[in-house]
């Protein structure tokens, strides 16, 4: 091996030796599970440290050590409904990588904003033909390139705002003990090609990093201007090995430096500049130390599943869901909900329930697109379809549900049950469309006492729900269809970010009920249902490959405001969750509202439940403090005004009188007290108001 370059030792870990990363680049060119090519190995040799352990090799110094791929231990499979990602376990320096911008939480938000710079998505392919596990993409201009970026860092900064904690700043004293997900993105910028390590998951904890270290998000993905280390102005180092360990020697250099021990000559411009630049490296050496090293993981391979499209993007945003998005599954290390879906849609095939195209849609194997010619029609039937097999409403089906999912009779379902098959119905739509985003949370799951019964449908088509749900004569059959299309348009609104925008951070409370009800009573709310069917069947029909007819004024899968009138200056812009949130008046229950000034946001009767348990061990904490002072002061008061004590009639009344005014509330105490030492009789009763919660029957003490 070259003898490494004399350089300050320290925390801060330095690139493997060139001999080293060559070998991993051969590993991996010789490992069957590696989909990646040259170029892509190479920039990953310059994102992860300690490089040997990885590499599984034959022959010795003496006959020459030649890499056979990695080791065993070292590789992790990771299926997914689309094929099988192979992750490769490293050692990282924290200033590594770089955030995603294709992230499937902000792709929608992208794609709707006509001011963003949109890339072309490129596939990757071998000479041969075959996928690598690459996202390539293409820019116009290195300056579109930076406006993407400098959009998605802001989304990124707008979705932590709903974040309890400071994860900057428990980076910077904790380190990070969570593994972040990277994987290759090929950029071409006019006649330029790189590779760099976009996070599939872990973009925010990426950024946080690199501004610990002092660096700029757009270092990861644009490399870094030399200016930084005392270079020219106007020129940057796009491949990681020509700057990363130059970066490094200067935070060993400055490591354990107080920075306040660098004084500041007032006198020399010069040397007041240079010892400024010296804090600013101490500073940086000290906030990023316990993060100098951190474990990742990068993709390295992808095999698609039997039967279905090669899609190396939709099994990205598979996984992302799955380790990192409040998604649409009960994430778990076996993916529990899709399993659960699919024991399900097997179980009803096997017992001739559904057909065997109904069978391939669910499994992910066949478009969804597949299940009607007409868009429309096809989302429809999906959702009825989905809705069939996870909230049947048969006897027969019924019985195999409960079998499957190894429920209690329906007399005893709880709340739990229904946000089980809420998870498992949102799964199975993901599967069944691909690379959306459904979050549980965020679909109207129905009430446990509906689950027994199913979801009602009118079994109307398409073209008849819609008519009979835009009829302007108020009817029973009206309603039925209006509960219906609002139902039926959840997904493409949840998909838009529409119904609950980006993880419910607009600020509004409401349950997802409480709004679908507000705006189903109105023409506006019905016109928008309608918006959002069209704006899903559009990702249906474009995630089956086939032409799709886009709405005027829209682009694919995005949702235009529905204003009445067409040249209402309103009409052109972008629905958005503010907007869906403000516009629909109270449901007063007479059905035939048509509009009007939005509901402010409340909690909604759960949430202000949690919000009172919120404190509950603070309370008892201090009911117990509280109680055990009065206690020692009344022990205290007896040697002073107690039976032995000489006191006059007067005296004694008085004493007697400001205890008597203590009486009422020590009798109220009692009270709550021997309510609080019964169980509730039912712990799911969440859904009225506080009031509403029943206690057990009091006994005496």
């Amino acid at each position: 091996m070259s003898p490494r370059p004399k350089r300050p030792s320290g925390p801060f870990p330095y690139l493997d030796e060139p001999e080293y990363r060559a070998l991993f680049v051969e590993a991996g060119l010789a490992d069957p599970r590696c989909t990646l090519d040259r170029s892509a190995l190479e920039r990953i040799a310059t994102e992860a440290i300690n490089l040997k352990p990885l590499i599984a090799t034959i022959g010795n110094k003496t006959t020459g050590v030649t890499a056979t791929g990695f080791k065993d231990t070292a590789v992790e499979p990771v299926p997914t409904e689309y094929g099988t990602l192979h992750h490769l376990k490293v050692k990282q320096p924290g200033l590594a990588s770089a955030i995603n911008q294709f992230n499937i939480r902000f792709a929608y938000d992208v794609a709707q904003n006509a001011t963003v710079p949109t890339p072309r998505v490129i596939t990757a392919r071998t000479p041969d033909g075959a996928q690598l596990a690459v996202l390539e993409v293409e820019f116009t201009s290195e300056t579109a390139l930076l406006e993407h970026l400098t959009f998605i860092e802001g989304r990124l900064t707008a979705a932590e705002k709903t974040r309890n904690y400071d994860l900057k700043a428990d980076l910077a004293v904790s380190g990070q003990s969570e593994r972040a997900t990277y994987h290759i993105v090929r950029y071409r910028v006019g006649d330029q090609v790189w590779d760099t390590t976009g996070a599939t998951a872990g973009s925010n904890r990426t950024r946080h990093r690199h501004d610990l270290f002092g660096l700029q998000p757009a270092a990861g993905l644009l490399g870094l201007p030399q200016q930084a280390l005392g270079g020219p102005v106007g020129q940057r180092w796009r491949n990681p090995a020509d700057w990363r360990d130059r970066y490094t020697a200067q935070l060993n250099a400055y490591n354990g430096i107080d920075p306040e021990d660098i004084e500041l000559p007032q006198d020399d411009p010069e040397k007041l500049k240079e010892a400024l630049e010296a804090r600013r490296w101490a500073e940086r050496a000290a906030s990023a130390l316990q993060v100098a090293t951190t474990d990742a993981y990068f993709v390295i391979g992808f095999v698609p599943a039997d039967g279905t499209r090669p899609d190396f993007d939709a099994a990205l945003a598979s996984t992302n869901l799955r380790t990192h998005l409040r998604g649409p599954l009960d994430f778990t290390g076996t993916n529990q909900a899709m399993a659960s879906g699919r024991k399900l849609v097997d179980k009803a095939y096997a017992d001739n329930a559904i057909t065997e195209l109904e069978h391939v849609v669910l499994t992910g194997t066949s478009p969804a697109a597949s299940l009607h010619e007409d868009p429309r029609e096809a989302v429809v039937r999906l959702i009825r379809l989905v809705d069939r097999v996870v909230f049947p409403s048969d006897i027969p089906s019924l019985r195999r549900t409960t079998k499957v999912l190894v429920e209690p009779s329906p007399a005893h379902l709880r709340a739990k049950h229904a946000e089980t098959r809420g998870e498992i119905r949102s799964a199975l739509l993901t599967a069944a469309v691909g690379g959306v985003e459904l979050p549980a949370a965020a679909m109207d799951t129905p009430h446990k006492n509906l689950v027994p019964k199913g979801i009602p449908t009118t079994g109307l088509s398409a073209a008849e729900l819609i008519s009979a749900a835009s009829s302007t004569e108020p009817s029973t059959a009206r309603d039925d269809a209006r509960t219906e299309l609002a139902h039926i348009a959840v997904p493409g609104l949840v998909n838009g970010k529409v119904l609950l925008g980006p993880y419910g951070s607009t600020g509004d409370r409401r349950t997802v009920s409480t709004k679908l009800a507000a705006a189903r009573i109105t023409d506006d709310g019905v016109r928008l249902f309608i918006e959002a069917i069209d704006a899903f069947a559009e990702v249906m029909q474009s995630r089956a490959g086939h032409d799709v007819t886009v709405r005027p004024g829209a682009s694919v899968g995005r949702l235009r405001r529905v204003i009445g009138d067409a040249s209402h200056p309103e009409a052109a812009k972008p629905a958005d969750s503010k907007w869906f949130t403000s516009q629909w008046p109270v449901n007063n229950g007479d059905g035939n509202s048509v509009g009007g000034v939005g509901t402010p946001s409340q909690l909604s009767a759960s949430e202000k439940w949690a919000e009172k348990l919120k404190d509950t061990t603070g309370l008892v904490e201090s009911a117990k403090k509280a109680t055990g002072t009065l206690s020692k002061h009344f022990e205290a008061m007896r040697s002073l005004v107690g039976p032995d004590r000489e006191m006059t009639a007067d005296e004694r009344q008085n004493w007697e009188d400001e205890l008597e005014t203590l009486r009422s509330t020590v009798d109220a105490a009692i009270k709550d007290l021997r309510k609080l030492r019964y169980r509730p009789t039912d712990t799911d009763t969440t859904t009225g108001s506080i009031d509403d919660f029943t206690f057990g029957t009091e006994g005496d003490e």
